[in-house]
């Protein structure tokens, strides 16, 4: 199942950015469940629903190794900067858990 965040208009940011972000986050120790948790996959099924969900303008964000225990992430922190800089409208992920844990 894919998890959306929807990023709404609050005082603080103005969220009028017509991108979508495709997260994608694989640790270490989740190469070990096998297949469905790679990157390759989940980007795959991101693209598709994102086109199956008329969300367009789609960028991906990824970070290959990193835990879900912490928002210390490369790509993670590009994308909330991009958020808070108004780019971005939502955030979909394959499951909550690739987003934090």
């Amino acid at each position: 199942m894919l998890g959306q965040i929807a990023i709404k208009n609050n005082k603080k940011y103005n969220y009028g950015g017509d991108v979508t972000a495709l997260y994608c986050r694989l640790s270490k120790d989740d190469e070990l469940v096998g297949d469905s948790n790679r990157i390759v996959h989940q980007k795959e099924m991101l693209a598709k629903y994102a086109k199956e969900h008329g969300f367009t303008n789609t960028e991906f964000y990824v970070d290959d190794g990193y835990s879900g225990t912490n928002f210390n992430r490369p790509d993670f922190q590009r994308m909330m900067s991009d958020v808070e800089e108004g780019k971005i409208r939502t955030v979909l992920v394959k499951d909550r858990s690739r987003f934090g844990r």
